[in-house]
């Protein structure tokens, strides 16, 4: 039999109110003008409405606009959603239906549920009986690896609320709870977080359950209550704000009143005197008005030996620098820093101007050195931004007017002036630019006895710079190489200036003299391509810069014994980078020469290999003769049996042959779901923690 197609719009023949036109489409179609049924059999497709439904036989009834399918019946979205049963009934005006037998999938988060009878109550939301809930693959006979059962469940807005709920593992019940309600898409909404295990030798075994709380559309609070055997109850908190794309914020809080008497942890001759210990960091982004905009950075400690104690998890330092990274562009401080900086500031960004107010406080970590710790407690910025004045000649000015406080030693205003005339010039190839610089400085101080003073300062600071550019392409078509050479001299003088009569608030308050020529070489390999037509692509390949400065006045000064000899000349400085035109392979290398009798100073590597041997590998090694450093990092990762994934880390002090950190762990990843097993080991303390992630539930972080 031919397939017969028949196309009708309910809203010209039948009703002046229909919502929809529905097209049909089967082997053959049968309509009743009396009763005015349609009766559809043989590979029914039914579309309209966003929908479109495939059955074995449709009946549709067309005053009332309903619509009743024989099986297999299956509906699809143009979300990419679809639901499946043996039969099912539809009322095409309200959306409301029921499928027996039923089961559906939500492709935004991937869940899926199946159910002995779903009702459809309108576009979004759903009702199960007998349902099954997961994330992972599952037909009407295939048990999935979890889910969640219930006797009733109600699918509304991303969201399952079940009764009498329990959690499963393929056949094995595992939990049960008389009420569930579980997010199934990315639209946040309150309610606990996947719990965390952790275990230590100095934390002892602790658990964390998370609760997320969704107080507004733009704004939601996250609670961490961490209990320890031995340390009692880390409290952890986070709220983050989100107004509009530049109007943001995330605050983070954590407290321990710690149970565990310190002696002296990592061994650096400290020992904090305080049980009470805390960590307050903060970013917050909020325009104001047109280029105006406020900004916040908080980091405020008990004691420095908290970051290390506490490293792991979702709120330890790793993790927050890398949220405050990702949110704001800006990071937290170096971890082992003596204070800590907290900044408010406003700002104002014209074309050719930047304007700042700023207040700056720093948060001494270490016992005792609060009162002496220096703060710019006010400061004023403007900065002229480099512009023409006429033919080559270049104008830049700045003022930077700071108030410096502290409770012991010096304080006071410091402002300096720093106008700069500059001329730039290219000749062909050449290109130079030569700047005479002038620095003038005022202090108004507050000496520690009592008086007062004011002072000034005048330097003046000259600078030239000249560079040479050659290059090479290599290669025809889409994909070539070009290979640069950039010879550079940088030339800088400042004259002597005695310094000793001001006070020390900031290093710039005692410039040296100076007077030296720098030249080096740079060099340069390009890849560009062509992915697709009027389409190019950079990427630098190569990178080489060899740099060596000669000290006039080091050359010229006078010996003050006979054993003595000058050294103008610094070490021969080289940095290379490379990466591989697939990107499986990238190096830097950092080193320093020393002519007079070190030889070579310093040695740094970065290597890291992608998907060769390994999944992942990285190496690093660092020397230094002069700070006494000689340290070894590795890490890597290895994917095994398809679903497994080994993974592991070492830093390793050469020179005291001491391990500082190791860590080994396994991962097994499924489809819908991850578990991760890592044993870490420091000088100081052992630490075993067990992570889980189901897809479309979430899990919480990892300690190790």
């Amino acid at each position: 039999m031919k397939r017969g197609t028949l196309s009708f719009f309910i809203l010209v023949l039948w009703a002046a109110s229909a919502l929809a036109a529905w097209k049909i489409e089967a082997r053959r179609l049968t309509v009743y003008h009396d009763r005015r049924v349609a009766v559809a059999e043989g590979q029914v497709v039914i579309t309209g409405k966003g929908l479109t439904i495939f059955a074995s036989r449709a009946r549709y009834e067309m005053e009332t606009k309903r619509l009743w399918l024989s099986g297999p019946v299956k509906i699809l979205t143009l979300h990419g959603d679809w639901l499946k049963g043996r039969q099912a009934f539809l009322d095409l005006r309200s959306g409301e239906g029921r499928v027996d037998g039923a089961l559906l999938f939500i492709q935004k988060d991937r869940v899926r549920v199946r159910a002995r009878r779903l009702e459809r109550l309108s576009e979004d939301r759903y009702v199960a009986y007998r349902a099954v809930i997961t994330t992972c693959e599952m037909d009407c006979e295939k048990e999935p690896s979890w889910s969640f059962r219930a006797r009733k469940v109600v699918v509304s807005e991303g969201y399952a609320r079940g009764r009498w709920v329990s959690f499963w593992v393929k056949r094995l019940p595992l939990a049960a709870s008389p009420y569930l309600s579980l997010p199934v898409k990315r639209r946040r909404k309150s309610g606990f977080l996947f719990p965390r295990l952790v275990t230590g030798s100095r934390t002892g075994a602790g658990v964390e359950v998370p609760l997320f709380l969704a107080l507004h559309d733009s704004f939601d609070l996250t609670l961490s209550p961490l209990y320890t055997g031995k340390r009692g109850l880390l409290f952890s908190a986070e709220g983050r704000w989100r107004v509009s794309r530049d109007a943001r914020g995330l605050l983070r809080y954590r407290y321990l009143h710690d149970r565990l008497e310190d002696k002296d942890y990592n061994g650096d001759g400290i020992r904090r005197g305080n049980q009470s210990r805390y960590w307050i960091t903060a970013r917050v982004d909020q325009p104001l008005a047109q280029r105006i905009a406020l900004h916040l950075d908080l980091d405020l400690l008990s004691d420095r030996d908290f970051l290390e104690e506490f490293e792991g998890g979702p709120f330890g330092f790793s993790e927050t620098h890398r949220q405050y990274l990702e949110w704001f562009g800006r990071g937290l401080e170096e971890r082992n820093q003596t204070y800590r900086t907290s900044r408010l500031w406003l700002d104002h960004l014209r074309e050719n101007t930047y304007l700042e107010a700023s207040g700056t406080y720093r948060d001494a970590v270490l016992p005792g050195r609060q009162p002496s710790m220096l703060s710019p407690l006010g400061d004023l910025y403007f900065r002229a931004l480099r512009r023409p004045l006429f033919g080559p000649l270049h104008f830049d000015f700045s003022l930077d007017s700071t108030y410096w406080y502290r409770e012991e030693g010096s304080r006071g205003l410091r402002t300096e002036v720093v106008p700069e005339i500059s001329l730039e010039q290219a000749l062909g190839p050449l290109e130079t630019q030569v700047a005479y610089r002038f620095l003038h400085t005022r202090y108004d101080v507050d000496w520690d006895n009592g008086t007062t003073e004011d002072l000034t300062r005048t330097l003046y600071e000259i600078e030239a710079r000249a560079s040479l550019e050659f290059y090479r392409i290599y290669g025809t078509g889409p994909r070539r190489f070009r290979h640069s050479l950039r010879p550079y001299l940088h030339y800088f003088y400042r004259p002597p200036e005695n310094q000793e009569d001001f006070p020390l608030w900031r290093a710039e308050d005692r410039l040296p003299p100076a007077h030296w020529l720098e030249y080096g070489l740079l060099q340069f390999v390009t890849l560009r391509e062509e992915p697709s037509p009027g389409r190019l692509r950079y990427r630098d390949l190569l990178r080489f810069k060899l740099y060596q400065r000669y000290d006039f006045r080091e050359a010229t000064r006078e010996l003050s014994a006979a054993e003595e000899e000058r050294r103008p000349f610094s070490n021969l400085i080289g940095e290379l980078e490379f990466q591989s035109p697939g990107g499986r392979l990238s190096l830097r290398y950092d080193a320093e020469y020393n002519f007079y009798g070190l030889g070579l100073a310093r040695q740094e590597l970065t290597l890291s290999l992608t998907r060769v041997l390994l999944d992942r590998f990285s190496l690093g090694y660092q020397r230094d003769r002069l700070r006494q450093v000689k340290q070894l990092n590795l890490s890597g990762s290895w994917r095994f049996l398809r679903r497994f994934v080994l993974h592991g880390a070492l830093s390793r002090n050469l020179l005291r042959e001491e391990t500082s950190s190791a860590s080994l762990g396994l991962t097994y990843e499924a489809s819908c779901y991850s578990v991760d097993l890592t044993l870490g080991i420091t000088p100081e303390e052992t630490r075993f923690s067990f992570w889980i992630n189901l897809l479309g539930v979430g899990g919480y972080g990892r300690t190790y």
